[in-house]
């Protein structure tokens, strides 16, 4: 049994010293000076190789593991309830829009590049809040 814990000590050691090139990337989100209070934020290849990365905003921050190295189109988006939409039957459904602004969405020309191993990088987002009646 003694040479079978030497092997896995030896593999789990080897592990851990593994670097396959990804980054955690992390930082902040505010929306007009306020951290963003839930949102998601997902990095797309500029190159169109490998996947997109993305995840949650909390409370302003978010974190995101295991992203490629590499420049990235940047997406930020917030949704919120807007209104209501009424169904045939009665039933009322919540209609649900982006709180930033469009710039942020599809198509965003925000880039970041990514480095290994990590990379922090806030984002300062500014516009019209739509929650506001103009």
């Amino acid at each position: 049994m003694r040479p079978f814990c030497w092997h896995l000590v030896a593999i789990v050691i080897a592990c851990c010293g593994c670097d396959d090139g990804r980054s955690t990337v992390s930082g902040t989100v505010t929306f007009n000076g306020n951290p963003l209070s839930r949102g998601s934020i997902t990095l797309v290849p500029i190159d169109g190789k490998g996947q997109s990365a993305g995840g949650d905003v909390t409370s302003g921050r978010y974190v995101i593991k295991s992203v490629s190295p590499g420049e990235k189109a940047v997406q930020i988006s917030a949704q919120y309830v807007s209104g209501k939409t009424k169904l045939e039957g009665g039933l009322e459904l919540d209609v649900v829009s982006d709180l930033l602004p469009a710039s942020w969405g599809p198509g965003s020309q925000e880039r970041l590049t990514v480095t290994a191993p990590t990379t922090t990088k806030d984002f300062a987002i500014e516009g019209p809040d739509p929650r506001k009646k103009q």
